[in-house]
C-alpha cells in the first residue's frame, strides 16, 4: 500500500469512527445502556479505545476529545442529572476520554500489535476493561478532587458528605458494570474487527 493510499485510508477510518461516536452520543441505546433511572452505562469509551488500537494513539486521543466535547455540551444543555453535574467541568469531560484513546492505543501499538498474541480474545477483553477503568475511574477521581480540594463541583454543589457518597456510589456501580460490558465488547467485537483489519492489511501488501 502506497503512502497516499495509507493516508487516505487513515483519514476515512478516522472520519468513520468520529461519526460512529457522535451517533452513539446522540442515539439512545447505541452509546448508553440505561440500567435504572439513576444509572446509565456508557460503551462509547470502547469505540474510542478500538479507534486508538486501529489508528494509533494520536487518533485515539482525537476520538476521545470528540466524545468529551459532546459530553460537555450535553451536560450543559439537557436537564440536570448525576452524570451531567459531573461532566460540566471541561477537564472531567475531556481528559478521561482522551486518555482512553491515547493509553489503549499506545499499549496496543507498543506491546500487542507486533506480538503473536494480538488477536487473543483474552487480551481484547482486558483492553476493554481497561478502557472502562480509565474513563470512569478518572471521572470519579476528578469529581472527588473538586469536592475535596475546591469544596464544590463546577456546577456549584457544596462539599457535603451525603452528596459525595451519592455521586461516588452511583459512579462506582457504573464502573463495575462498564468493566464487564466493555470487556465483552472487546472480546466479541474488537477481536473480530482487528482480525479482519489485519487480514485486509496483509492482502493489500
Amino acid at each position: 500500500m502506497t503512502n497516499k493510499k495509507r493516508s487516505t485510508r487513515q483519514l476515512v477510518l478516522t472520519a468513520m469512527f468520529m461519526a460512529i461516536i457522535l451517533l452513539q452520543c446522540m442515539v439512545p441505546w447505541m452509546g448508553f445502556i440505561p440500567i435504572n433511572p439513576m444509572v446509565r452505562v456508557t460503551i462509547i469509551p470502547f469505540t474510542v479505545a478500538l479507534g486508538g488500537m486501529l489508528l494509533g494513539p494520536k487518533v485515539g486521543g482525537l476520538l476521545g476529545a470528540v466524545m468529551g466535547l459532546y459530553s460537555f455540551y450535553h451536560a450543559w444543555t439537557l436537564p440536570v442529572g448525576i452524570g451531567s453535574l459531573m461532566l460540566r467541568d471541561p477537564i472531567t469531560a475531556l481528559l478521561p476520554r482522551m486518555l482512553v484513546g491515547i493509553i489503549i492505543g499506545l499499549i496496543y501499538l507498543k506491546w500487542i500489535n507486533n506480538s503473536k498474541h494480538k488477536t487473543s480474545p483474552f487480551l481484547m477483553f482486558m483492553l476493554g476493561t481497561l478502557a472502562a477503568i480509565i474513563n470512569t475511574g478518572l471521572v470519579i477521581t476528578l469529581t472527588w478532587i473538586h469536592f475535596r480540594i475546591f469544596n464544590t463541583t463546577v456546577a456549584g454543589l457544596p462539599n457535603h458528605v451525603g452528596i459525595i457518597w451519592m455521586f461516588t456510589s452511583i459512579a462506582g456501580v457504573n464502573v463495575l458494570i462498564e468493566i464487564v460490558v466493555d470487556g465483552l465488547l472487546g472480546m466479541l467485537v474488537g477481536w473480530p474487527v482487528l482480525r479482519y483489519m489485519e487480514k485486509a492489511r496483509l492482502a493489500n501488501h
